[in-house]
């Protein structure tokens, strides 16, 4: 059985951050793009009830009832972006596993729309599809104790729905290994990802958890280091108005607002890229060869 340190598998997103600056920051471009469609997409499909939304600052706030309920009057627009989101999520990671598994191969930074995209949105498709059933699972589970209003009854479904989040915990560490596998073999299998993860729970639930702490760590830096810059340039008021900003205001805010492209890239890389590295240490074959063991 080959072995991996969990340490260093979740210490390959600062690596990659390290040694590919120019990388991920073209990565951050692209994000911005995608969300720049999407925005888009939503305002045409949504329409003027959108505009308002954003407008009133309420999805800053926080108020996602009202936010599902404006998709909900919209769903073939909510379709698309979703659809929309998750092949650009696959466009990133394959990016991300592209520069770990086959850094010969190259493209835009490493991104290209092609097989690979296409198959790894299915699978994060059929990934999210497995954790949206749990949370609903354990959601009505949860509101079944609540409606019991107390005594044995609520103590038991308490249990269940406790059970329920690790179960959930234990199949999502089990088929973390699903979408490096399915970008190196260029298969969709869900059950391989399942047989290569067995008895190897501990490990990589060790190593996703290093890997979310230190994303917290950087999350943290950043968001002080933007704070600093948002300071710099008159406060919050001042940049949401640019236009009225001194040169070197203008300059933090252009600073702030790259720390912000940034930083949901950052999350994607802390997180794919020790996936890469642990399924690199894990397959019996060397993954750059992989392709070429299962004919593809």
């Amino acid at each position: 059985m080959n072995s991996f340190s969990p340490s260093d598998a979740a210490l390959e997103g600062f690596r990659l951050t390290r040694e590919r600056p120019g990388t991920v920051l073209a990565w951050g471009g692209v994000y911005f793009a995608g969300i720049m469609v999407m925005a888009i997409i939503m305002i045409v499909g949504i329409g003027p009830k959108f505009i308002t939304f954003l407008k009133e600052q309420r999805l800053q706030s926080g108020d996602t009832e009202a936010f599902g309920s404006l998709l909900a009057q919209s769903w073939p627009a909510f379709l698309v972006v979703l659809a929309a989101a998750v092949f650009l999520l696959a466009v990133l990671t394959a990016g991300i596993y592209r520069l770990v598994l086959r850094p010969s191969e190259k493209g835009f930074s490493h991104l290209k729309l092609g097989r690979d995209e296409l198959r790894l949105a299915l699978v994060h498709l059929l990934l999210f599809a497995i954790g949206m059933a749990f949370l609903f699972a354990i959601d009505i589970i949860v509101a079944m104790g609540q409606r019991a209003g107390g005594g044995p009854v609520t103590l038991v479904l308490g249990v269940v729905g406790l059970v329920a989040a690790v179960l959930m915990i234990w199949v999502g560490v089990r088929l973390s290994l699903a979408t490096p596998m399915a970008f190196a073999e260029q298969r969709f299998s869900l059950a391989a990802a399942w047989r290569m993860t067995r008895g190897r729970f501990w490990s990589l639930f060790g190593m996703i958890v290093l890997a979310v702490i230190f994303y917290v760590m950087i999350w943290i830096l950043v968001s002080i280091i933007g704070y600093l810059f948002v300071t710099l340039a008159g406060g919050a008021e001042a940049i949401m108005n640019p236009a009225s900003l001194s040169p070197a205001r203008l300059l933090a805010f252009v600073a702030n607002f790259i720390l912000q492209l940034v930083l949901p890239i950052l999350q994607v890389v802390m997180i794919y890229a020790p996936l890469a590295v642990a399924y690199q240490r894990i397959a019996p074959v060397q993954p750059e060869r992989v392709a070429e063991a299962f004919g593809s």
